[in-house]
């Protein structure tokens, strides 16, 4: 049962909002801000893919997991995340949407969304249906144009492509804020304690999208404080591997037992591709040169 608007109704930022990047932020913020001025309820609409995803989202590999999703967009001042299953919404027509979802479902009295919006089976229904169906159930509508971003549109995909190059300046400059994940550490080989540089490693969920393999600059949350490291991503070429795709990061400073728990990690600069060594003990000698090449970079940025 949602507790949303019993009396007042809501305003509803409406949009799947993967990364939750500037473009979704200003959605949001936009739902935030009629909320204030028609008192109502500010909330978002959302969806899993558990069962199925849009077609423009299949096979396109996710930024963030759910849980860093609804975080984000908590932060951005929202009241109730309103989040069922695609697979729950996909059949239904544009005008069944809005009149039995938002309207009556979830009381919406305003809704935000982007410029390029679809709804209703098929993505058939565009921000002119939209229109005409709002006015129809006497909701308000803001559509937000495009933030741009060195001339073009932010966008996920944007975000996406920026991640397979290893550019994550440009990754964290169309969020907003550092690109990063929190997965749960599990048991590796050990090997990092053999040669001085104990590691976390944390394996990425199979729709996840990947950032470039290789090494980067980074920072790890550890009881609300930020310590520099060192994250190497891929699949560890030089030692015996099961090819699953996993984050391995050196945190410099901090020695501690982390199996089974949620360790934040944020990426901040790109230093090298993936290599497979001929040796463990060249390996030994890159880590440890990755690391003080990684502890400079984390300086800079810490004084940013």
């Amino acid at each position: 049962m949602n507790t949303i608007g019993e009396t007042k109704g809501a305003a509803i930022a409406l949009g799947f909002f993967d990364g939750v990047h500037r473009g979704h932020q200003a959605v949001v913020g936009k739902a935030v801000e009629l909320a204030c001025e028609l008192s109502l309820d500010p909330c978002v609409f959302t969806f899993t893919t558990n069962h199925g995803s849009p077609a423009a989202k299949a096979c396109s590999g996710i930024i963030t997991t759910e849980e860093t999703k609804e975080a984000e967009l908590y932060k951005l001042g929202v009241k109730e995340i309103f989040c069922p299953d695609f697979d729950v919404f996909k059949d239904m027509t544009g005008e069944e949407f809005v009149r039995d979802m938002l309207y009556g479902q979830y009381r919406a009295r305003a809704v935000c969304c982007g410029y390029d919006f679809r709804f209703g089976k098929g993505a058939q229904c565009t921000i002119d249906d939209m229109k005409q169906l709002c006015g129809r159930f006497g909701i308000e509508l803001c559509v937000v144009p495009a933030i741009l971003d060195e001339g073009k549109a932010i966008s996920s995909t944007r975000i996406r492509e920026a991640l397979r190059e290893g550019d994550i300046e440009t990754v964290n400059r169309l969020l907003g804020r550092r690109y990063g994940f929190d997965f749960a550490v599990v048991h590796g080989k050990r090997l990092g304690r053999t040669i001085d540089a104990p590691t976390i490693n944390q394996p990425f969920p199979v729709n996840f999208a990947l950032p470039r393999f290789g090494v980067y600059a980074s920072f790890a949350e550890v009881e609300g404080r930020q310590y520099p490291a060192v994250t190497s991503i891929g699949v560890k070429p030089t030692v015996k591997s099961d090819n699953v795709p996993l984050a391995e990061t050196y945190i410099m400073g901090i020695d501690a037992d982390f199996y089974g728990k949620h360790v934040p990690v944020t990426l901040v600069q790109f230093l090298r591709p993936e290599i497979k060594f001929s040796s463990v003990e060249e390996l030994k000698r890159n880590i440890h040169r990755d690391a003080q090449q990684a502890m400079e970079v984390c300086e800079v940025f810490a004084l940013q």
